[in-house]
């Protein structure tokens, strides 16, 4: 009797439970509002979008009645918006998270690991951390649509499917990665709802900087939310699973999944593509099961490479995931025929079934209710995966980082070595700390010791390769070799998807040794890494600092503001002469230096600068000087959103340069000098800056270009002593309409004769040209389809033609491209037609300049090694 008693006892308790497990999820259900009531109108509804505030809002309304969901900000975004995210599991998880990150930490590092026994239980135990990256790109506004019901459903729903994933994994919900350029989406769709430019014709980017090029960020950590998502990612929660929710084009599949198309980065485990192939084809099973037509795989997207947000952390032995959906108009619906419908370039020659696109979409009708399904399947079919085979993706991060590490300690290199006496100390520390950042060990040499025969100094950087993330440290600092591929045998290049090369010390400028072998140093393991601070010596009249650091300019432009006087020198040999010392050319003589000393604490706050006293007077210096006033400048902004423009603001702003904008409007109204000194041009072709949008295009505010009007303004600018920077392609507008001895050499050429895609070059530069001031003889260019000139001579028996364009206007080399060792990273076609061609070049006209940078002198904000060339060119345009 006891028994039976006992065994109903037990009954009943269990009853109780699950009905009050039932009751809870009932009652929970029943707090929490559904989106499309909280918005009043259905998800991915025609024409509506919901804006961040009311998200944001949302999102915090679930976690609050939600005991499945914590909503919090993981930081501030660009323009000062909550960016936040949402962690999402079972309610006993949510309880506890840190003993689950403890866990993540372990398996990503598996030296943390006491024994086998705990490894086997991590791998049994430990939940799979999935995080789900929403509308990178803002005006794919399908992903962060869906993930309010995404949300609504984890938090809510009592499926099988759905305990299953609460029970197993962790969810991390980033809404939107881009905030601020989902509100600036938003505010232009609205306004041009019912235009002929309905959903398109926006004339600025989609971030306050970079547009599209956000998701080319996540090595450099230029802006603020790639740096809060790197935190999230590398320092918190180490997810194993990272999903990037994009849109594509509209004309051809509705939906990719991996596998990606060739290229292979040799850094990327072998392990992980075999994973994209069994996450991508349950994506695409699930969808097909559900009816979703038109998946596509290995096609279009490589797995070569680095710097977006799912290729960045296959180098940290987490599986990256990428999906695209065609795109509708913003929220409008569009109706396509199947006779619209085309292939792409790669893996996907035209819109036929085939092994990768079994199931064609038979056109019709699509909406951003389409995209949201599809989004949101994929979603789901991902995380009931990670929940099912959770112990396979937790011991293959663990096999991973294992064998990171027992790599790095019995193959070269063994280590990558930052030594000191770096010729921009500052950009060393840089190149250090973004690695740091993205959770790369750094130690630093306590005493000197010998590696591969030569000695290094203590003090000196070292990054071990024996350990976990080996394959970003050497993905980051090795030269990249770019496989020969075309598009047929014997035919053209078959271009890469993204950059063919990005070696980080060469964009920086930083000398690095790759240690080949075994070497024994006293070294200590950094926490963070130092930023040497700026001083002062000596208690003078004159000062001096030599050239070399871009940080130089941020305290030339702290010194402008504050009205303190300073030179530049202008001949190293004459220098010499008068002080017995030794000042490259460029360097900056302070020559108020009672004022400088006053506030010298404040002027060099956060910079690294090194300011040595001069004993002699200005008056005895001063044939070896000239003098630097503060040049007024601006950068040029079309109305065609141009990320070189917003990339080159980002530079200019980092180093305190008090520019302008320019728009066309007052390029066209003339008179330009009255306002200006310097007027960069940044990479944007010859035809848009002259053509601008096309009428239909756009609101008529922001339709056209400079036109005829703005090409004679910026000659008369030029010629009344004004200075003209053009970046890359808008070298091109002065070449072709300003009757400047120069030819672009490469204009016209087919990619079957001359190729260079993303790639880093090796130039020559003058370092005693204003231009090339506190620049080493050699430096490496970023080219990305970039310029290469030839100046045209004067013909011997034109000497009587005053007028000749080359008499006119005499034009001077600045850098020349290698005629030796050209490629240094990347890939290129055809190198012996740029070799020892000019590079950059600098025109007489008038009584001013034009300035012809033809590569990328400050892309995406990453080649530090270069920037110094644009900085150069605006002080000069002040030089007295």
């Amino acid at each position: 009797m006891r028994v039976k008693n006992s065994m109903y006892r037990y009954v009943l308790r269990f009853f109780c439970i699950v009905l009050s497990f039932f009751i809870t999820s009932i009652s929970t259900a029943q707090q929490i509002t559904p989106p499309d009531d909280f918005f009043g109108h259905r998800v991915g509804a025609d024409y509506k979008l919901v804006r961040w505030e009311k998200m944001v809002e949302y999102f915090y309304h679930v976690s609050e009645n939600s005991d499945r969901v914590n909503t919090r900000e993981i930081g501030t975004t660009t323009e000062g918006r909550p960016f936040i995210i949402a962690e999402i599991s079972s309610p006993e998880t949510i309880r506890d998270m840190d003993k689950h990150k403890k866990n993540q930490q372990k398996i990503a590092d598996p030296r943390l690991i006491d024994n086998s026994d705990e490894e086997q239980r991590l791998i049994a135990e430990a939940k799979v951390v999935v995080l789900v990256n929403c509308s990178l790109h803002a005006t794919e506004i399908a992903a962060t649509q869906m993930s309010l019901e995404l949300l609504y459903d984890l938090a809510t729903g009592n499926s099988d499917e759905i305990e299953n994933i609460l029970e197993q994994d962790i969810v991390i919900l980033v809404p939107s990665a881009n905030p601020d350029g989902h509100e600036i989406v938003i505010d232009w769709y609205e306004r041009s709802l019912g235009k002929p430019w309905e959903g398109s014709g926006m004339p600025w980017i989609y971030h306050p900087y970079a547009g599209h090029d956000n998701n080319r960020d996540w090595f450099m950590l230029n802006l603020k939310e790639t740096r809060a998502e790197t935190d999230l990612i590398y320092n918190d929660w180490l997810p194993n699973i990272v999903y990037d929710v994009h849109q594509m084009g509209s004309l051809g599949a509705r939906f990719f999944v991996p596998p990606f198309f060739d290229p292979k980065n040799p850094n990327i485990h072998p392990l992980t593509d075999h994973m994209l192939m069994i996450i991508g084809g349950h994506m695409a099973a699930e969808l097909t099961r559900n009816e979703k037509k038109g998946i596509l795989n290995s096609a279009m997207y490589d797995n070569w490479w680095q710097g977006g947000f799912r290729t960045t952390v296959y180098r940290h032995n987490m599986v990256g995931i990428l999906t695209e959906a065609a795109s509708a108009t913003i929220a409008s619906p569009i109706f396509q025929r199947k006779s619209q419908l085309r292939g792409e370039s790669r893996g996907m020659p035209d819109y036929s079934m085939t092994t990768n696109f079994p199931d064609p979409w038979p056109g019709g009708w699509w909406r951003l209710r389409d995209i949201v399904e599809y989004d949101k399947t994929a979603c789901m079919s991902l995380f009931t995966l990670a929940a099912r085979y959770h112990d396979l993706f937790q011991s293959n991060a663990l096999k991973l980082a294992h064998e990171s590490i027992e790599r790095g300690k019995t193959e070269p290199p063994f280590a990558w070595l930052v030594p000191p006496g770096q010729h921009d100390p500052r950009s060393a520390r840089d190149m250090l700390e973004i690695l740091h950042a993205t959770a790369i060990e750094v130690h630093q040499a306590e005493e000197s010791f010998v590696a591969d025969g030569v000695t290094y100094p203590e003090g000196t950087y070292i990054m071990y390769c024996a350990q976990p993330y080996r394959s970003h440290l050497n993905d980051m600092m090795e030269r990249q070799i770019y496989p020969n591929r075309s598009q047929y045998p014997g035919g053209p290049p078959e271009a890469p998807y993204d950059t063919a090369g990005w070696t980080l010390p060469l964009q920086m400028g930083v000398r690095s040794i790759a240690v080949s072998g075994q070497f024994d140093c006293k070294a200590r393991k950094l926490d963070s890494i130092p930023l040497p601070k700026g001083s002062v010596q000596g208690n003078v009249s004159g000062y001096l600092l030599k050239a070399a650091s871009n940080d130089d300019y941020r305290l030339i432009n702290r010194m402008h503001n504050a009205g303190i006087r300073f030179s530049l020198v202008n001949s190293e040999e004459q220098w010499g002469k008068l002080t017995k010392t030794v000042a490259p050319t460029g360097s900056i003589y302070i020559r108020d230096g009672e004022n400088f000393r006053n506030v010298s604490t404040k002027l060099l706050e956060g910079i690294t600068s090194q300011v040595t006293a001069v004993e002699q007077s200005y008056s005895k210096l001063s044939p070896a000087l000239t003098e630097a006033k503060t040049p007024r400048h601006g950068l040029y902004q079309p109305w065609t959103a141009s990320m070189d423009e917003g990339w080159t603001r980002l530079v200019l702003e980092n180093f305190e340069f008090p520019y302008v904008t320019v728009h066309n409007a007052e390029i066209r109204a003339g008179n330009l000098n009255e306002r200006h000194d310097c007027l960069i041009l940044p990479s944007v072709g010859a035809s848009t800056i002259i053509n601008g949008q096309a009428p239909d295009a756009t609101e008529p505010q922001y339709v056209g270009g400079i036109d005829s009007d703005g090409i004679v303004a910026l000659q008369n600018f030029v010629q009344s002593g004004g200075t003209l920077v053009c970046i890359d392609q808008s070298c091109n507008l002065p070449i072709e309409h300003f009757n400047i001895p120069v030819r672009n050499i490469l204009s016209g050429k087919k990619a079957d004769e001359f190729f260079c895609p993303g790639s880093i070059l090796r130039v020559w530069i003058d370092t005693d040209h204003p231009l090339g001031y506190g620049m080493t003889d050699w430096a490496s260019a970023y080219f990305s389809r970039s310029q290469a000139f030839e100046i045209i001579e004067p013909e011997k028996n034109d000497k009587k033609d005053t007028r000749s364009p080359e008499k006119r206007y005499p034009a001077t080399v600045v850098a020349r491209y290698s005629d030796t060792v050209l490629l240094e990273s990347g890939w290129i076609r055809g190198g012996d037609i740029i070799a020892d061609k000019p590079a950059i070049v600098e025109v007489s006209y008038g009584k001013g300049k034009i300035v012809l940078f033809g590569f990328g002198v400050q892309h995406r904000g990453q080649p530090h090694g270069t920037f110094r060339l644009l900085f150069n060119a605006i002080q000069r345009s002040a030089l007295k």
